[in-house]
């Protein structure tokens, strides 16, 4: 049986579906439930020696930050991830009334409240938009720490929240990754969006099942 976590699955189905060249590598951010990130170095997965490389949503961003559910405290997914999202939209009565989430809605899973706030906020509702953009500031560091750490060029942005409100992201991302590209790097840096970023991990899974068949 072959096991592989969401976001490395992804990183494997970009690299396929978008035929990144081998010598090129990336990082894929991958928003779900969680948020993670696939790491892909000359055309192999990085994964670490537990299969854990890529925790992209526990980095640390506020040394006592809220407590997560790794154990640590100021992680990224619990900081900006998309529950903490859906709670900090579910706190404020206005935003809640704006994407339909207010105490009188059935709870549904992190990944679809966090769309109905994404829609909410692309469809102009301010208040949704400002806790979208809080998040966004958030990942926007964590994304140039990776950058940074691994001195890549190229961020895809999937998974499902990214597919919703990469409008928000994206920018973000960018915006913070360029002033330092610009001044002290001399490099460029693409940000992304997947053109399968809904189906990105199926299509990994698939081609890494593949992968170990032709092997063996």
């Amino acid at each position: 049986m072959l096991l592989e976590n969401d976001a490395t699955a992804a990183a494997v189905g970009e690299y396929w579906v978008a035929r990144v060249r081998t010598s090129r590598a990336f990082a894929a951010l991958s928003m779900g439930s969680g948020i993670g990130a696939g790491l892909m170095i000359d055309g192999t997965a990085v994964r670490g020696g537990q299969a854990n490389a890529g925790e992209f949503g526990h980095l640390c961003l506020q040394v006592d930050g809220p407590p997560c559910w790794c154990g640590s405290r100021g992680c990224l997914e619990a900081l900006a991830g998309p529950r903490a999202v859906v709670d900090a939209v579910r706190a404020d009565p206005v935003a809640a009334a704006e994407a339909g989430l207010t105490d009188e809605s059935p709870r549904r899973s992190a990944t679809s409240e966090f769309a109905a706030v994404a829609r909410a906020a692309r469809a102009g509702a301010p208040r949704c938009h400002g806790v979208l953009s809080d998040s966004a500031r958030y990942v926007a560091a964590a994304a140039e720490s990776v950058v940074n750490l691994l001195d890549i060029d190229l961020l895809v942005l999937t998974g499902p929240g990214f597919a919703a409100a990469s409008f928000i992201y994206g920018p973000a991302i960018r915006q913070r990754i360029s002033v330092a590209d610009a001044r002290t790097w001399h490099r460029s840096v693409s940000v992304t969006v997947s053109l399968a970023a809904g189906t990105a991990s199926a299509t990994g899974a698939a081609a890494l099942v593949l992968q170990s068949q032709l092997r063996g």
